[in-house]
């Protein structure tokens, strides 16, 4: 795939009915065992695909070495075939994809998008320690472009966005809008260490997947404007996104590793699957107890907009 944006498909017809299949997808980072809170996204991923006669793609965010906990690729695989989830194509791993991404850093580097930036979290706590989160373009100012043979070492790559509002009309959340300059600021592409940034491995990801639809999590609404400032500056229009309510504990807190969220279990599949489609808003008739007919079920009955609904009445639930 060339992510240049004055590029040209050699087949227009090819592309234009490519575009007009549903591709979703799940892409759980491998730091532990899949819960429930991740549950909720493959399965509403999943079902809003699977029920317009589309794709599900299973990509493992595992672009990141320090923070994949060992076995967890694996685990989730099996945790997700346990629980009857079949993705269209082989598994997609971050970790075997630097050359795309270096090309896609190539490319906002030659229109000017990308600078150094060798500025510590210390640095930046000091300079302004009631947003120490939101970049101030200190080295904006005297920027220098990334040269991957003479740049200093340990220095982070920014990208800075363009200025203005960007919106999108979220399917389960409503009309999104953020200052992205000014409340997101110019954020890291690549770490000093060499690791490639979330969000521009996330955006080059869903374009060359050809991802139509990103059905997630409401915490990752953010991360979704980042996403599209990138997909934008690379030439390409950004799917359509839905970010579902999340799943707290008894404290308030969202489900997650770093909140010690206990793993789902193989053996109860069955049954967390249905406690899965009725936190989405989707209660499945009590006498479906077995996978193969929750699914079928699910599929057929599946509406985004009853979890949108569910938004208006309630946005979580307690573990």
């Amino acid at each position: 795939m060339n992510i240049n944006p004055t590029s040209k498909s050699p087949s227009a017809p090819q592309n234009a009915q490519k575009a007009q299949k549903v591709v979703g997808r799940f892409a759980p980072t491998p730091s532990g065992p899949l819960h429930f809170g991740s549950l909720i996204a493959a399965t509403a991923s999943y079902l809003n695909a699977k029920s317009q006669g589309g794709e599900w793609r299973l990509r493992i965010d595992d672009i990141d070495g320090p923070r994949v906990a060992p076995g967890a690729c694996e685990s989730i695989v099996k945790t997700l075939e346990a629980y009857g989830f079949e993705w269209d194509g082989p598994e997609v791993y971050q970790s075997e994809r630097d050359a795309i991404y270096q090309q896609a850093l190539d490319t906002l580097n030659e229109s000017g998008r990308l600078y150094v930036c060798g500025c510590s979290r210390k640095q930046l706590q000091q300079r302004q320690p009631e947003t120490p989160w939101l970049y101030d373009a200190y080295c904006r100012h005297d920027a220098v472009k990334p040269d991957v043979e003479t740049m200093q070492p340990e220095a982070a790559w920014r990208f800075q966005p363009d200025g203005g509002r960007l919106c999108f009309d979220d399917a389960v959340q409503g009309l999104q809008c953020l200052e992205v300059a000014a409340e997101l600021g110019d954020f890291v592409v690549k770490r000093a260490d060499g690791v490639i940034g979330y969000h521009l491995a996330c955006a080059v990801d869903d374009i060359e997947m050809g991802m139509t639809e990103v059905v997630r999590g409401a915490d990752l609404l953010t991360s979704s404007f980042a996403q599209q400032s990138i997909m934008l500056a690379l030439g390409h229009e950004p799917p359509h996104y839905a970010h579902h309510p999340l799943v707290t504990n008894r404290e308030g807190i969202k489900l997650s590793k770093k909140s010690r969220a206990p793993a789902i279990r193989k053996d109860e599949a069955a049954e967390t699957l249905r406690a899965a489609l009725t936190f989405l808003n989707h209660s499945p008739p009590k006498e479906l107890n077995t996978l193969i007919p929750l699914w079928d079920w699910a599929v057929e009955n599946w509406r985004l907009s009853q979890v949108k609904d569910a938004v208006s009445q309630k946005n979580g639930l307690q573990d």
